[in-house]
């Protein structure tokens, strides 16, 4: 079915990732993870790091090997809990799930505005639908995704709390392919919900258990170009992949501190050339995989 390689510093003349990985595992004194959460990556190489246990954003800019960190709000305030955030039109959007808003940035750090914070409880994921401009973020205790246009206006609420087709128990993680379909980790009710682009349900796989295509802690998701579907666990301590009708393909990681190994791994980001991108939280580092060949059925 394919193979995916982690690239740890092992050449003389490293590439961008071989290069991150050297400058992220103390080689330098820059770019100190606590508790990486997620992760998303823009087209100029700039890797961004929601740092939960650091309270800031870390910013690796891979092509030029430049570190920068930044948190502040306002003079006397700063981010908290930042678990989650997303890339959009030159703005860093991300989630503080104790502020219980959604903080706007430019890239290079510069606050500009919050919302969400008379709507929202404790929001955990945020994801963003390029055709009709609209965000759209997991508020976990409230059992909801709840919508809003740029400017941080709710339009919209999608789900309540409960075990039926868009209902949901504590979903923690969004993501929205390509094409505006709508992927939710419905974490306790350990299954992944798909929406259309207008909001309609469409279909969910996934059920409790110990088996290939059980969820344990269904967290962060994310898709490839080819339509599958990666789901990180943060129990099961790996990530499993399924095609886009949610049949399990197969299966990386499993518990442990080496490449390709995670300790209640968070976020995941696929970028444009298909690598994959994890916040391993408690390894305190983002691991990085790169898609050689992949069916997306099985033969």
């Amino acid at each position: 079915m394919g193979a995916y390689i982690a690239k740890p510093n092992n050449q003389a003349h490293p590439s961008m990732t071989q290069g991150f990985l050297r400058f992220f595992f103390g080689r330098e004194d820059t770019g100190v993870l606590l508790g990486p959460y997620d992760v998303c990556v823009d087209d100029r190489q700039r890797m961004f790091v929601a740092d939960m246990a650091g309270s800031n954003i870390h910013v690796f800019d891979l092509a030029n090997r430049e570190y920068r960190q930044f948190s502040g709000i306002s003079n006397d305030d700063r981010l908290i809990s930042p678990v989650s955030l997303e890339l959009v039109d030159g703005k860093v959007y991300v989630v503080d799930s104790i502020l219980h808003k959604v903080c706007v940035f430019d890239t290079e750090g510069e606050f500009l505005f919050c919302f969400g914070a008379d709507a929202l409880q404790r929001p955990t994921s945020i994801a963003y639908m390029a055709e009709t401009e609209r965000f759209y973020v997991t508020d976990t205790p409230a059992h909801t995704i709840k919508i809003f246009t740029k400017d941080g206006k709710q339009i919209d609420t999608i789900g309540s709390r409960g075990v039926e087709n868009a209902q949901f128990n504590y979903p923690t993680h969004i993501s929205i392919d390509t094409s505006g379909n709508i992927y939710v980790s419905d974490t306790l009710n350990y299954r992944v919900q798909i929406f259309t682009k207008h909001g309609a349900f469409l279909r969910s796989f996934g059920d409790q258990g110990d088996r290939p295509g059980n969820f344990a802690h269904p967290s962060g998701i994310s898709t490839d170009n080819y339509g599958n579907i990666y789901v990180v666990d943060r129990q099961f301590e790996n990530i499993q992949i399924f095609d886009s009708n949610g049949q399990i393909l197969m299966a990386i990681g499993g518990e442990g501190g080496g490449f390709g190994e995670f300790w209640l791994p968070g976020g995941i980001f696929i970028d444009d050339a298909n690598r994959m991108y994890v916040a391993d939280s408690f390894n305190k580092r983002i691991q990085i995989f790169e898609l050689i060949f992949f069916f997306s059925t099985l033969l």
